[in-house]
Order: C-alpha cells, then sequence, then structure tokens
C-alpha cells in the first residue's frame, strides 16, 4: 500500500470494510497500521461501512477508534471531502 500510495501521490485513502463480517484485535490492527503509515505519508485515511454489530464488537474489545477518521458510508465519506461518486457524474452527463 505505501509503494503505491507514493507511485500515485494520494492525499486520500479511503477503507470501506461494509463487506468484513469480523473486526477482532488482529483486523483493528492491521487496519491501524495501514492509517498510521498512510498518516506518515501525509495521507488522510478514513474508515467507512462499520456497521453496528461491528461498532458493538469493537468497543467491547476495547479497541480505541477515535483517532481514526470514521464515516457511516463511503459515499458519505467521499462526498464530505469533496469527491464525487462516478455514477453520479455520469448522470448528469445524461
Amino acid at each position: 500500500m505505501l509503494e503505491q500510495a507514493s507511485r500515485l501521490r494520494l492525499t486520500h485513502l479511503f477503507i470501506d470494510i461494509s463487506g468484513v463480517p469480523v473486526v477482532d484485535t488482529m483486523v483493528a490492527y492491521q487496519l491501524f497500521k495501514v492509517v498510521d503509515s498512510a498518516k506518515l505519508l501525509g495521507i488522510e485515511t478514513i474508515i467507512s461501512g462499520i456497521r453496528p454489530e461491528i461498532a458493538q464488537t469493537v468497543v467491547k474489545l476495547g479497541i480505541d477508534f477515535s483517532k481514526v477518521n470514521t464515516e457511516h458510508s463511503l459515499a458519505k465519506a467521499l462526498e464530505k471531502r469533496g469527491f464525487r461518486i462516478f455514477e453520479e457524474q455520469q448522470q448528469e452527463a445524461t
């Protein structure tokens, strides 16, 4: 991820976990590694798609997501940062 992010000169990295069935301490640890590494490169990372059951598990495990940018959905994360979703651009063109 770091090599590609640097090569592509990313300013934002969006990670959508809406399809992830379980977030345990190992998954959270890996997410934090990505977020921290990207931050060192000046890349803002946003995690979206945290479902209620995942949020509940994370809280029960005592995993602290307070320093991670999160959004309800990928669409909301993109919208708040001024990115437009491709489908919307297609609709406007017609």
